[in-house]
């Protein structure tokens, strides 16, 4: 059975690893998985899934700006080509034998839905966080919903804040076994690193307080309000600095801000790494400040090494962290509950925040495996 998953680029992310994951699995290995990305771009994740066999594919929502065309002609032209993405995208499933299409992306949902019904495949839409759909996009939902089987269309969602916030005006938001939380391949971060060697290694002092976060610079993360916090919080006797892992269209702008402020040495993006591992292994808080937010595999990974971790009470994080238990929950976009949850934990002692990063691992140990996962959809795949 092939199965075709659509995302917007191969560019490293959180949603890119968990499909390349998934694809690994020995439930779904015996599954073909094929990749089709909508937008162009440099790709540094693609060569993860030709290295095991699978195939990438393009078919653009827009064509890349042309400089030769004058700009209000390109843009014309650009949203042309855009509108017709539907049936370009329906030709190729005509054309190709893939029995499923798995999306994961919102974008020009309903010419998704409409090319896999019309070329005869099924279609699967994972919700990957808390979308805002426009009201033709609900209203079509609603209309295909009511005259095609659920296998025909399954809609999932990483998370319960996920699904209710993308449907609050479905039934579908009150199914429970429509939410498949993010898995997690767990072995890597079996491996135990020397604390201290990886901070010399970085040229980091022993006695700084690192904080640490992985994912993308983009405004849904959150990360700007860490310079904020860095620029006002003031604390006796305690070097604190905080190392971001990641890329996007931010990185720039933010680290200019980081510059004007003279945050150098309090505030680094790193841009991004491949030891995912490693680089956790140097924290002592993992911190997650997202606006809005699924099911992260950044925050499984913090996880997954030990971690005590504080994050946003955005979208599925609430549902990863119980406060007080396995971390600290702040208000989304609150600097001040920010800076006093951070506060919170580094008055905690270090058994308390040991008990913290033991009990997420136990956590996801039990709940978010990648063969869990994957076993539930597989369970859906078989289902079409």
């Amino acid at each position: 059975m092939k199965i075709l998953h659509i995302i917007g680029t191969l560019n490293t992310g959180g949603v890119q690893n968990f499909i390349l994951e998934l694809c690994q699995t020995q439930n779904l290995r015996k599954f073909n998985h094929q990749i089709l990305c909508t937008m162009l771009s440099d790709d540094n994740f693609k060569y993860k899934f030709q290295n095991i066999k699978t195939p990438v594919f393009y078919l653009p929502f827009k064509y890349l700006p042309k400089n030769n065309i004058p700009f209000r002609i390109d843009k014309l032209f650009r949203f042309i080509y855009s509108l017709t993405f539907g049936i370009r995208l329906w030709i190729f499933l005509v054309k190709s034998d893939q029995k499923i299409i798995h999306s994961h992306i919102d974008t020009q949902l309903m010419s998704q839905v409409l090319a896999s019904l019309l070329s005869r495949k099924y279609i699967i839409w994972t919700i990957h966080g808390e979308y805002i759909l426009k009201n033709r996009t609900i209203l079509f939902i609603r209309f295909i919903k009511y005259f095609i089987s659920d296998n025909k269309f399954q809609i999932i969602a990483d998370s319960d804040s996920a699904l209710k916030s993308t449907l609050q005006f479905s039934e579908q938001a009150q199914i429970k076994s429509n939410i498949i939380q993010t898995g997690i391949n767990l072995e890597p971060f079996d491996k135990k690193y020397d604390k201290s060697l990886i901070r010399i290694k970085n040229n980091i002092d022993l006695d700084t307080i690192i904080i640490g976060s992985t994912g993308r610079i983009v405004w849904e993360k959150g990360y700007g309000q860490l310079i904020t916090l860095m620029e006002t919080l003031k604390l006796k006797d305690k070097k604190i600095r905080i190392l971001i892992a990641g890329d996007g269209s931010l990185r720039q702008k933010l680290m200019d801000i980081v510059t004007i402020k003279q945050l150098e040495d309090k505030v680094v993006f790193l841009g991004n790494i491949e030891n995912i591992p490693e680089f956790l292994s140097m924290l002592d808080i993992y911190i997650q400040p997202s606006m809005t937010e699924g099911y992260p595999l950044s925050v499984l990974e913090a996880m997954a090494s030990g971690l005590p971790i504080i994050v946003s009470n955005a979208g599925g994080l609430k549902e990863m962290i119980v406060h007080g238990e396995n971390g600290i929950i702040y208000k989304s976009g609150d600097i001040k509950e920010l800076k006093e949850a951070l506060k919170k934990m580094l008055n905690l002692s270090p058994n308390e925040k040991n008990m913290m990063g033991k009990i997420a691992l136990n956590k996801i140990s039990t709940n978010n495996s990648i063969e869990k996962v994957a076993e539930k959809y597989k369970t859906k795949y078989l289902q079409c």
